[in-house]
């Protein structure tokens, strides 16, 4: 992704990440990576982090920057691959909206993302398939360029 970002501060051996979105307003996001009950999957979420200092993980900010915060999100990732290369990461939407909205960003980026990772979509029953473009996922996952993960 060739977009700018915002600068981050890594945190947690590279499990937590914070930044600040500028746009109308000024929102302190959050970027964590859960380990999962199945070795080297961790989830991500992205968050606001509130006024009284919890993080929700569901709020819509319509801050006016959302290519700076994605290109700030795939920063995270690289930054955490770099440090745990057998990682996979699964993400999906808080809303059908978002999953679609990040279905769209990695089908945009595919082309150039493809030769340094590896992506799947997960359908409507829980099978995971090679991400194919204008197909119907619920969920994703993402690693560097290997094979399709077994679970």
């Amino acid at each position: 992704m060739d977009q700018p970002f915002y600068e981050f501060t890594i945190l947690e051996n590279a499990f937590r990440f914070e930044f600040e979105s500028i746009g109308i307003q000024k929102i302190r996001k959050i970027i964590l990576y859960d380990e999962t009950d199945i070795p080297n999957f961790y989830n991500l979420s992205l968050g606001d982090t509130l006024p009284d200092g919890k993080v929700s993980f569901i709020s819509i900010s319509n801050n006016g920057d959302r290519d700076k915060v994605m290109a700030t999100v795939i920063q995270t990732l690289l930054y955490f691959f770099d440090i745990y290369p057998e990682a996979y990461v699964l993400f999906s939407g808080s809303t059908p909206e978002r999953t679609r909205l990040y279905q769209i960003i990695i089908a945009r980026e595919l082309t150039y993302a493809a030769a340094t990772f590896s992506f799947w979509g997960m359908d409507e029953d829980g099978v995971l398939h090679p991400f194919a473009k204008n197909k119907l996922y619920i969920g994703f996952i993402i690693s560097l360029k290997t094979q399709l993960p077994t679970l």
